[in-house]
């Protein structure tokens, strides 16, 4: 796993993650050195995967405003994890959190409606005005078709369209069994691509 720099959000949110066993005074020896490792592996998995989380959180329904607490609610329950995850499946297990704190976000939001805005990932700042405007136009939309397909097919369809993960890596992820996550994958596409199609043919839409 390579260690990318983290940011100040980052740094921050590694701070608050603690660990198991990672009160100060309770370890020594061969046990503080065991944490200081995990605490490194957790910086490491903060710093390559936080944006898929966000991403995710956001892709899954979550208000932009409510995405930093959710994230963190992701790294603490993975971090309480983190010896049992195998290396090199973090990203798999931090989307299978992902689900579930994004199905509890969208559960408190059905007794609080509410439209999402805002974009769902930060735009290089090498873009220009016009095309950031276009940009995030492009995600705000790309947000509201998300948000027409159930949880458990817009999970899937998100993390293979839109995250580039394979059919067996999401059932594994998402504890179900690949045919399912086949089927879920087909239904998502064509009810996506329904919406699609009635969007382009609303009145007022360009031709």
């Amino acid at each position: 796993m390579t260690l990318t720099t983290l940011t100040d959000d980052e740094s921050l949110l590694v701070a608050r993650t603690t660990l198991p066993h990672d009160e100060p005074g309770l370890v020594e020896g061969q046990e503080a050195a065991r944490v200081q490792q995990q605490r490194r592996r957790l910086a490491a998995v903060v710093a390559n995967h936080s944006p898929l989380v966000w991403r995710a959180l956001r892709r899954f329904g979550v208000p932009e405003r409510d995405v930093d607490d959710a994230a963190q609610q992701v790294f603490l329950a993975f971090a309480q994890r983190l010896a049992e995850v195998e290396s090199g499946k973090e990203a798999a297990y931090l989307v299978a959190i992902v689900v579930r704190v994004s199905a509890n976000a969208r559960r408190k939001l059905e007794r609080s409606p509410e439209l999402l805005s805002g974009n769902i990932e930060l735009a290089p700042a090498l873009y220009t005005p016009e095309g950031l405007l276009n940009e995030k136009q492009l995600r705000e939309e790309l947000d509201r078709g998300l948000l027409t397909l159930p949880l458990e097919q817009r999970a899937v369809f998100v993390l293979f369209e839109l995250e580039g993960f394979s059919l067996p890596e999401i059932a594994e992820a998402l504890r179900v069994p690949l045919g399912t996550a086949t089927s879920r994958l087909r239904r998502a596409r064509a009810h996506f691509e329904t919406w699609v199609k009635a969007r382009g043919n609303a009145p007022g839409d360009e031709p």
